[in-house]
Parts: structure tokens; C-alpha cells; sequence
């Protein structure tokens, strides 16, 4: 049985707004996180927790809790700031904010990150140069066409990105890319790796878009942010529908995957 991937973008449900309005509203991170480590612990699921720096530095002993329980942790900026609308220098500050801040919790190296809002593709591919100085493999680019991301002529299963092109494979290459699940229809790539698309999309789809990776040898990288499954989840005037859509048993949904697949951390899976 091929072992696949579980991530888990750990951010507060306020996460998409600008960080200086975070402080208008209550965290609920950790009533939110813990339910997912229990299920983790139920099912026998090793994951790699993308941290927002910012809630490691606020909730450090979450992160050590994590840590202890046998996860990964990789980062996912410490403010969680969208790439395509940041300098380099922004970009590499953020950045070491965020490895300094989880490092000293959790005395370990990160490997990995992930963009917040896959927001890494073509026009700014330059920041795959500054990733490759603190990390050994990244999680950003979405072979999708959505109308908020995506790098649609990217490989779908885990790849070296070329210097030159980011959606072509080079060996020589150490640096290591690895795509959200997508569902091949047609000649459309169907995103059905988490999130959003978790809640929309019945799980026969995800169950489907994972076991023809697995088919294929190859695993599939799945995700889930704790608001996910908040059923709770405080209303915001700016969030359109799609937040809060699918919340229903939304935890048995997420457990029948956990016991249908087999799931670790990046770090373990690629035996990093």
C-alpha cells in the first residue's frame, strides 16, 4: 500500500485578512488543532504541519505539543503573506522571522514550506531561488486553473523544477516540488487535495483522485487547515461563501479518508 502525504496549513480562520486586523478577532487555533491531532492519533496518521510563524510565537506550546505527538512542522510564512505581493527583501525577512521562531521550539531543522494562497507561479518563480537556501522541498504549486492560483502546465506528481521553468522536471536538480492532488477529467486537472475542494467535492472524487496516484506509484500530497473543520467558525463580513460551505460532518468525512489511505509526514514519506 503506498503511503501518501498529510498536511496540515496551520493557520486561524482571520488568516486570509492582512495580519494588522488579526487582533480584532479571538484565535481559535488550538480548540481547532487539537481535534485534528486526536484524529490523527486515532488513525495512526503522521502529518507535516505548515506553521504560520505567528501562531508559534503566540502558542509555542501547541507547536511543541505537535512536535512531541511525532509530526513534522514546516512553516507557511510567519504572517501568512500572499508572494505575489511582496519584494524579496519582505519575503526573505518573513521568512527567517518564521524558521527562527519554530526552530527554537522546536530544536529541529525545517524542510519544507508551503505558500499561503499557492502563491508562488510563472511571474515570480525568481522566489524558488531563496527557498532553495533554507529548505529541501516545497509545497506551492498547484497544477490547477482557478481563478485565485495556479500553475495549470505544472507536473501533477513530485518533481525537481527546472531553474528556468518551474513546470519543467530537471534531474540535476536537488530541490524538490511536490503538487496538491489533482483528478485528471478530461484535460482538465480537477483540484481534489483539500481544503475547499475537501469540503465541495464528494469524497468517492478525492477518494478517486488518490488512489489513481497510488496506482501510479505515486503519492498524493492532501491537506486540511483547522477552520476546515470548525463547524463553529466565526462569520467575517469579507469571506465569501465558500469558507463556510460543507462544514457538516465534515469530521466523519475526514475520518473515513484517514482510515481508508495510508498517510505520513513529507519528511518520512520521502525519507527526508
Amino acid at each position: 500500500m503506498i503511503t501518501n502525504i498529510m498536511s496540515v496549513d496551520l493557520e486561524d480562520y482571520f488568516c486570509d485578512l492582512p495580519i494588522n486586523e488579526w487582533v480584532k478577532y479571538k484565535s481559535r487555533i488550538i480548540e481547532t488543532t487539537i481535534p485534528i491531532l486526536e484524529l490523527f492519533k486515532k488513525h495512526d496518521v503522521k502529518a507535516t504541519f505548515f506553521v504560520v510563524g505567528y501562531f508559534a510565537e503566540k502558542f509555542p506550546d501547541l507547536i511543541k505539543k505537535i512536535h512531541d505527538d511525532g509530526h513534522e512542522i514546516g512553516t507557511h510564512t510567519f504572517s501568512h503573506i500572499d508572494l505575489r505581493k511582496v519584494n524579496k527583501n519582505e519575503i526573505i525577512t518573513d521568512l527567517e522571522k518564521s524558521i527562527s521562531t519554530i526552530e527554537s521550539i522546536t530544536g529541529e531543522k525545517i524542510l519544507g514550506f508551503r505558500a499561503p494562497f499557492f502563491s508562488i507561479n510563472e511571474n515570480n518563480s525568481w522566489i524558488f531561488n531563496i527557498l532553495k537556501k533554507y529548505f529541501a522541498y516545497d509545497s506551492s504549486i498547484f497544477p490547477v486553473k482557478t481563478p485565485l492560483y495556479g500553475v495549470p502546465s505544472a507536473p501533477r506528481s513530485i518533481y525537481h523544477p527546472s531553474q528556468n521553468d518551474i513546470t519543467k522536471e530537471d534531474h540535476q536538480e536537488k530541490f524538490i516540488e511536490i503538487p496538491p492532488l489533482t483528478l485528471k477529467i478530461l484535460n482538465y486537472n480537477l483540484p481534489v487535495a483539500g481544503g475547499f475542494y475537501f469540503r465541495f467535492f464528494p469524497n468517492f472524487l478525492i477518494k478517486q483522485g488518490i488512489k489513481k496516484f497510488n496506482k501510479n506509484n505515486s503519492p498524493a500530497m492532501f491537506y486540511i487547515h483547522p477552520k476546515d473543520l470548525d463547524e463553529k467558525m466565526p462569520k467575517i463580513d469579507s469571506y465569501s461563501w465558500h469558507y463556510y460551505y460543507g462544514k457538516n460532518n465534515i469530521k466523519e468525512k475526514f475520518s473515513d479518508l484517514l482510515q481508508c489511505f495510508k498517510f505520513n509526514s513529507t519528511k518520512e514519506v520521502l525519507n527526508l
